[in-house]
């Protein structure tokens, strides 16, 4: 399924022409629905429901995701604190958006690609921003160390 990413203006310009608004994501809803109900029409939320029936084995199916992730937290003394504090912060935001099987398929991909010696990327665009990606082995970018802000990976 492909998802399309669309300003409000275009929304409201797909809903004039009388075009499907299945599968279109929108960063801000607030001007869209306001015209939405001026055109008698559905209003849309800024959240997508993605499917979490991923054809991974049932053991990754299990793993709890905030054990793991935060078994992988490296001991580095005084930053610590600060570390585990963004870990907290990450799993929190995963969770409140019901992303914890993506985050066990990446654990199973990570794995699937160790395992049989596969090379992947050092990690581009906005997923370097999510330090729990970082742990579990996605990409090589310590987004603690160059403070980079997970809500640019969770826009």
């Amino acid at each position: 399924m492909q998802i399309i990413k669309a300003s409000e203006q275009e929304g409201i310009e797909l809903l004039y022409r009388g075009k499907s608004l299945h599968n279109i994501a929108f960063e801000n809803t607030e001007v869209f629905n306001k015209y939405a109900e001026i055109l008698d029409v559905d209003t849309i939320t800024d959240s997508i429901e993605y499917s979490k029936q991923f054809d991974i084995p049932q053991h990754y199916k299990e793993i709890d995701v905030e054990q793991f992730v935060k078994g992988l937290i490296p001991q580095c003394g005084d930053s610590d604190v600060s570390v585990k504090a963004r870990v907290e912060e990450e799993l929190a935001l995963y969770k409140a958006r019901n992303l914890y099987p993506v985050l066990q398929l990446m654990i199973y991909i990570v794995d699937t690609m160790r395992k049989h010696n596969l090379v992947w990327g050092v990690g581009r665009g906005s997923s370097v921003a999510s330090y729990c990606l970082y742990l579990i082995g996605v990409h090589k970018i310590d987004s603690v160390k160059y403070n980079l802000n997970i809500r640019e990976f969770l826009k």
